[in-house]
């Protein structure tokens, strides 16, 4: 894994202030409102580009320190079964212990029974009162009895040395298991700095992006300005989403009806410079995730950001409350998602660890990732949105919560 300091490369100077665009930068602020509009549309751009790149790292981050917590707890639960698999060996071995213990004070009273007055003399055979064949069957049981005594011994040496090598055998494993959930907890800490590292990145980015998307909007006229680009997307939104704005299939081709007509709608002029050939609506479900047409798609006040009719209409009246309570428009990063964007930050990232392409609600054209202070958990924008986005029918949703990806909006038709 990368150290901090190269996880914040994709950021370049942005994160700190000191753009790359400076002269475009100075063009937005200074120059005529059409070539300051261009600049700084421009740079606003590529800031996005490199703010795409960092998000791509960050979800990286992320995978990385659930793998490693994962693997920190696994290796804890394999920690925790070694122990109870010590205390059980141990428990065996004192019980063997004490069996062989058991097997040596049996064997010393059956030799010292069998030879105690014993004598094997060969005159005993003679002089005793049952002859030589006492003494010869008296010699055979002190055989059988030095025979078990010895068998008795071999199994309590063997029980012994059974709970010599269990007991070894636990602690080398106890020690194993330690050294690895050292290891894994290390891991751990190192993912989360990581992914602090980029947050970092991801807020110098973010709050770069905010600077330039307000000049942009100075340089266009400001507040007027930008409500009145706000009322003619407004306007072309509704209209749209009146022609029969669908809910696109989230896989697969998609079935459904044929799209409505593509009728013009009775309103101003694209806001964001583009043709009235936007926005037209229609039935969406035709539709696969990622391949909604661009024309049926509306677009924001935000220049670049298009969504679904009824999620943009949606989203422009929030933004509209929005920029009344806080003097200023929502600052977009992402919104509609086409295929071939899904499809490439799929590739870019680790097998498995990116949303399959087809299945993101950016390629349904109802989710934003937001910036301007709305990205930062417990932020004054961030507790606005959470209290009145879902009037207009927008939310966070529940997994996105609690700091996770406080950016990410998403829209629910009422």
């Amino acid at each position: 894994m990368s150290g901090p300091t190269a996880l914040a490369d994709p950021v370049g100077d942005a994160a700190t202030g000191q753009s790359r665009s400076g002269p475009a930068l100075a063009a937005a602020a200074d120059g005529p409102a059409s070539a300051a509009g261009t600049d700084a549309a421009d740079t606003v751009g590529g800031l996005k580009a490199e703010l795409a790149a960092v998000r791509s790292r960050l979800d990286d981050l992320y995978d990385d320190a659930d793998r490693a917590i994962l693997r920190y707890l696994d290796e804890a639960r394999r920690m925790d079964e070694a122990e109870r698999a010590v205390r059980s060996a141990r428990r065996a071995a004192e019980r063997a212990a004490q069996r062989h213990e058991d097997s040596r004070a049996d064997a010393v009273r059956h030799a010292s029974a069998a030879y105690k007055g014993a004598d094997l003399h060969p005159a005993a055979a003679w002089s005793e009162p049952g002859g030589p064949q006492e003494v010869l069957d008296r010699a055979a049981y002190l055989k059988v009895l030095s025979e078990r005594r010895g068998h008795v011994l071999d199994r309590a040496n063997a029980g012994g040395v059974a709970a010599d090598t269990l007991r070894s055998m636990a602690d080398s494993a106890v020690e194993k298991q330690q050294e690895a959930t050292e290891a894994a907890a290390e891991a751990k800490r190192e993912a989360f700095d990581a992914v602090r590292a980029q947050e970092e990145a991801v807020s110098g980015v973010l709050a770069r992006q905010s600077e330039l998307e307000a000049r942009l909007s100075r340089a266009a006229g400001g507040a007027s300005g930008a409500e009145q680009r706000r009322t003619g997307a407004l306007a072309r939104a509704e209209q749209a989403a009146r022609n029969g704005s669908g809910d696109p299939a989230s896989s697969g081709s998609g079935e459904g009806a044929a799209a409505a007509p593509a009728t013009r709608p009775q309103s101003a002029g694209s806001p964001d410079g583009g043709s009235d050939r936007l926005c037209t609506g229609g039935d969406l479900g035709q539709y696969a995730n990622g391949r909604i047409p661009r024309s049926a798609l509306c677009p924001l006040p935000q220049p670049g950001e298009m969504l679904r009719a009824d999620a943009a209409a949606a989203f422009i009246e929030l933004d509209r409350a929005f920029a009344k309570r806080f003097g200023r428009a929502m600052c977009v990063t992402d919104s509609y998602r086409p295929l071939d964007e899904q499809v490439r930050l799929f590739r870019e990232m680790a097998a498995g660890m990116a949303a399959r392409p087809g299945t993101s609600t950016h390629g349904l054209g109802i989710a934003v990732d937001l910036c301007g202070g709305v990205n930062e958990h417990g932020s004054a924008e961030h507790g606005w949105m959470l209290a009145n986005a879902p009037r207009y029918g927008w939310h966070n949703p529940p997994w996105a919560r609690n700091g996770f990806e406080p950016w990410h909006w998403e829209f629910s038709a009422p």
